[in-house]
């Protein structure tokens, strides 16, 4: 059997049996055990985005960072929403700030690259204002050492401007890219409470039309 024993950090795995078609990818907190047959590959490490060419290999590119390993109905693994536990929640954003946003927070993640954190949808009508992020309640951002807050202070900046959120607001989302840098927090912390009426649940994005069922 291979197996991750109790690591001295957290570790994300991935693991596929030599076909292909089982799947699996979590976390290994230091007071657990992981075993699978010796016949799997297993990935692991400390950073998310170490392991995450070896899903790509499978499944193919992500669209943003917090995809996650979902599996179909008829059994064929995918990049998505993960499974019922990680149910999806979306914020508005202005079409000016969702998309710069979504990058700048992968840059904090992947400093130097260009990518998404979290999937941008705009309303197929064209006629709102408005796109909207997807986000999960178990998100985390792996804040890189030596991340560069600029991109996020220039994305925010907008929000300061159109009277979504307070200067203070957006500099204590900066502040904590210095103050976190090298350690993971949790999406739902970066999001200020002036954005709590900003947030709708995935049945309502689907209801209004952003995303299908």
């Amino acid at each position: 059997m291979k197996e991750i024993s109790k690591p001295s950090v957290k570790q994300y795995y991935f693991i596929k049996n030599p076909e292909g078609d089982i799947l699996q990818e979590g976390v290994v907190r230091p007071d657990q055990v992981l075993s699978t047959n010796d016949a799997n590959t297993i990935s692991y490490s400390d950073k998310r985005i170490d392991i995450i060419p070896d899903m790509e290999a499978v499944l193919g590119p992500q669209v943003a960072f917090n995809d996650l390993l979902t599996r179909a109905e008829d059994g064929t693994f995918s990049w998505g929403s993960g499974f019922e536990v990680f149910e999806s929640f979306f914020v508005f954003a202005d079409k000016t700030v969702a998309e710069p946003l979504s990058r700048a927070l992968y840059e904090v993640v992947n400093p130097g690259q260009e990518g998404l954190y979290a999937r941008v949808y705009d309303h197929p009508s064209g006629e709102t204002e408005y796109s909207v992020l997807e986000f999960r309640r178990t998100d985390i951002v792996p804040i890189a050492l030596g991340a560069d807050a600029t991109p996020l202070a220039d994305a925010l900046a907008i929000t300061v401007e159109d009277g979504a959120l307070t200067q203070e607001e957006v500099d204590g989302i900066v502040g904590a890219i210095s103050a976190y840098a090298g350690q993971e927090i949790k999406l739902v912390d970066f999001i200020p409470e002036s954005w709590a009426d900003k947030q709708i649940t995935k049945a309502q994005a689907i209801e209004m039309g952003y995303i299908s069922a």
